[in-house]
């Protein structure tokens, strides 16, 4: 009986033992076919070096390998940047329906090096996606369009003034040739920051707004150094010099701050708002926003940090756009005698410019949205990080994906039919009209949950330069120059160093 009883069990045990090996090659199975149908799904790309991946193969102009990428694996491929795992979306058709459909999928920042040890991914620009970024970007949204509207008469000052101080700084040179970049870049900075601070006698004399336009310089070495130790942090440890100047240079911005503000805050009156800090401060008081936390997590010194968002995106957007305005128009005389007679049958030569004649403008704005979709200023766009796993176009982009979108495959997109030609009829129909359409398909300030919120600001404040500027003046390039519209890849894409020759009208 004992061996019989003996037996039963062994063959119990062995069946036992067959179904649990059955059971587990069937799971080893199942998990491998999942894990090579996902890994299937997974964008295509390029094999990559270790360690630094994919970064030694950009070279100087990156836009241009992404462009051999996309015909070689698609709109969608991966790369990896030094120990981030990267997906770049290229093509108007999918950067934008995934840009709109899929936002919040998309709305993260990455958590780079850089931006942690600036402001810990508090700011508006760079936060994470959550209910205290969702409240921080609706009251920065109701600043800007409070202060920056059609019809708002303390903008429409500030442009005016400028674009008359513009004007007469380039008359001045009476017609020889010179480099119009810093007068347009303090013609833009001084314009923002008049929009964050209020205006003021002599504001370009001013040591604070110097200081700040001193900052933006700083800012782009402190952008080209942390670009190195996002991708590459241990490169802190080969590096020990470069990355002690990295400190200084975040502790310099975390540090920085402006003697107006503490002006301003003593004088603000929430019945009376001046510029956008007080409209900020009228938030903090609607909100109940203090120095503690709410209950989102927003504090009042992030709310005032949104100045800083606004000058850093508005101030290099504008300046670089009207940069590159400036070359195009001198290179092609007949699109500026085209824009000159929109404006002299539309407006006149002796009435002054309004904002709300962007309206009425469709060839001037055609040709402003050209310049922006031929040398788009943001290129890449700001990385995007996925908060959930998500498929586009059937490849699997897994949470926590570095993403970028190439914006610049967008505005090169064969959609355009001629893409690298410069040509603003093709944003008119057959009327002269603006073929909406067309314009909205130019994403220099891209779109969806993190699109940049100072859009109508920059659109107001380079229509207005330009239109004044052509409205008083004609620009040419001076004799056996040869412009080169290759430009130049940093914190944005500038135009290379040139000159131009400006005559009154």
């Amino acid at each position: 009986m004992t061996m019989i009883g003996s037996g039963s069990n062994f063959h119990s045990n062995q069946k036992t033992s067959d179904l649990v090996g059955v059971v587990t090659v069937l799971c080893t199975v199942f998990v491998t076919l999942k894990i090579i149908l996902e890994w299937s799904r997974r964008p295509p790309g390029p094999w990559g070096l270790p360690v630094v991946g994919h970064l030694p193969f950009l070279g100087s102009r990156p836009v241009e390998k992404f462009r051999e990428y996309q015909r070689l694996y698609g709109d969608v491929f991966s790369l990896r940047f030094g120990m981030w795992p990267t997906v770049v979306i290229c093509g108007k058709d999918t950067v934008k329906t995934t840009l709109t459909r899929d936002s919040d999928s998309f709305a993260a920042r990455p958590p780079f090096f850089s931006i942690k040890s600036l402001n810990d991914m508090k700011g508006l620009s760079f936060s994470g996606f959550d209910e205290r970024y969702i409240q921080h970007r609706k009251i920065a949204s109701s600043v800007l369009r409070e202060f920056s509207s059609y019809d708002h008469s303390g903008m429409h000052e500030v442009f005016r003034e400028e674009a008359g101080i513009l004007v007469s700084n380039f008359l001045e040179a009476k017609g020889k040739p010179f480099n119009p970049k810093s007068e347009i870049y303090l013609a833009a900075g001084s314009s923002i920051y008049q929009f964050c601070y209020g205006k003021g006698e002599n504001i370009r004399e001013d040591p604070e707004f110097l200081k700040v336009m001193n900052d933006q310089a700083i800012f782009q070495e402190f952008f080209t150094a942390g670009n190195y130790f996002d991708v590459l942090p241990w490169l802190q440890y080969v590096c020990p010099g470069r990355f002690k100047r990295f400190l200084e240079l975040a502790n310099h911005f975390k540090n920085a701050s402006i003697a107006h503000e503490i002006e301003i805050k003593n004088t603000f009156d929430p019945m009376y708002t001046r510029h956008a800090m007080d409209g900020l401060l009228n938030a903090c008081l609607k909100y109940n926003i203090t120095d503690l936390p709410n209950e989102v997590g927003l504090t009042k010194s992030q709310i005032l940090g949104t100045l800083q968002d606004f000058f850093g995106a508005g101030f290099d957007t504008t300046a670089t756009t009207l940069n590159w305005a400036l070359m195009y128009l001198a290179e092609y005389q007949d699109v500026q005698l085209k824009i000159q007679k929109e404006l002299d049958e539309t407006i006149g030569r002796n009435k002054v410019i309004a904002i709300s004649d962007r309206n009425v403008l469709p060839y001037t704005v055609a040709a402003i949205s050209e310049i922006m979709r031929l040398s788009p200023v943001v290129p890449m766009g700001i990385p995007h990080m996925t908060t959930t796993d998500v498929y586009v176009k059937g490849n699997l982009i897994e949470k926590g994906t570095v993403v970028f979108f190439n914006i610049a495959s967008v505005m090169h997109d064969e959609y355009w039919g001629n893409p690298f030609e410069f040509q603003p009829e093709r944003f008119l129909d057959d009327k002269g009209c603006l073929i909406k359409e067309k314009v909205d398909n130019v994403l220099a300030f891209s779109a969806g949950r993190r699109s940049c919120i100072g859009k109508m600001m920059a659109q107001s404040e380079i229509f207005f330069m330009l239109a004044h500027l052509l409205q008083n003046c004609s620009i040419d390039k001076p004799e056996n120059t040869h412009y080169d519209f290759n430009g130049n890849y940093g914190l944005s894409y500038s135009p290379k160093e040139y000159e131009i020759c400006v005559h009154p009208r």
